[in-house]
């Protein structure tokens, strides 16, 4: 049976009237890629921050490897294996690209001398960045600051990792770059929650797609189900899903199925 990491019960937060999350559910297991979608001020990045710690709930209970991890800050959740990234990358300029990944194995992985310097290369190993180790993160270019985000993420040995926005203003050849190098993290066990705008990195990479409108999961399933949904298309008509991308998602299923049963 799959371990479950991690499990939401019944989390409700309210700021004032605005609902960023109403009763809300959910269990992920160790290895599992999951994908998030919704209209922009759905609330996904809260729930980002309820599960990371940032934000505390009003109700219910969040559990991390078996530990009620509820009253716990961002900084003792990390330090029990929840990394996150932010859709923003905010790298410390004046460090170099090495330098910013060391802070974080040591401040938000609480690691320590030769085992920080170890979590640090092998993290830009991952990610692509061991080249551009000495360069001042000032220098980055977009796709470069996305991987390092990842790679600070990484260095705090996570076996959660939450993923906002990453593929977010990167071209298609630079998304499949990013695809392929999160498919490899979790290829290491490393279980995978990716919020994402770009509907066609998360249907090629994650088995798993949940909708988050109004504070409340409204579709949650394989990625062609949800995203085939009257529900969540009606959500998104005029709003921030693509449609023509989603069309061309399910087409392209469809075609996989086809081929699939061909070939029985």
């Amino acid at each position: 049976m799959t371990e479950k990491l991690l499990e939401l019960d019944s989390v409700t937060k309210r700021f004032g009237r605005v609902v960023i999350a109403e009763d809300l559910s959910l269990t992920v297991s160790a290895g599992d890629t999951v994908g998030i979608v919704g209209p922009n001020g759905a609330g996904k990045t809260s729930l980002f921050g309820l599960i990371s710690g940032d934000l505390s709930p009003d109700a219910g209970a969040v559990t991390f490897g078996g530990k009620a991890v509820t009253r716990l800050d961002a900084a003792a959740r990390c330090r029990l294996g929840i990394g996150r990234t932010y859709q923003v990358p905010r790298p410390f300029a004046d460090m170099t690209v090495f330098e910013n990944v060391l802070v974080a194995a040591q401040q938000g992985g609480g690691l320590r001398r030769k085992a920080s310097y170890a979590a640090a290369a092998e993290s830009l190993e991952r990610t692509g960045m061991a080249g551009e180790a000495n360069l001042p993160a000032s220098r980055l270019g977009l796709l470069q600051r996305k991987r390092l985000e990842i790679a600070r993420a990484l260095s705090t040995k996570p076996r959660l990792l939450l993923l906002d926005e990453v593929a977010g203003g990167l071209t298609d050849p630079e998304v499949t770059v990013l695809v392929d190098i999160v498919r490899g993290i979790n290829a290491e066990g490393v279980a995978v929650i990716w919020i994402e705008h770009v509907v066609r990195a998360l249907t090629s990479f994650v088995t798993r797609l949940t909708c988050l409108y109004g504070g409340q999961f409204v579709g949650d399933g394989a990625p062609a189900e949800v995203l085939a949904s009257p529900r969540v298309r009606e959500i998104y008509l005029g709003g921030d899903l693509n449609t023509s991308a989603v069309e061309e998602v399910l087409v392209e299923e469809n075609t996989v199925l086809e081929q699939e049963d061909q070939g029985k």
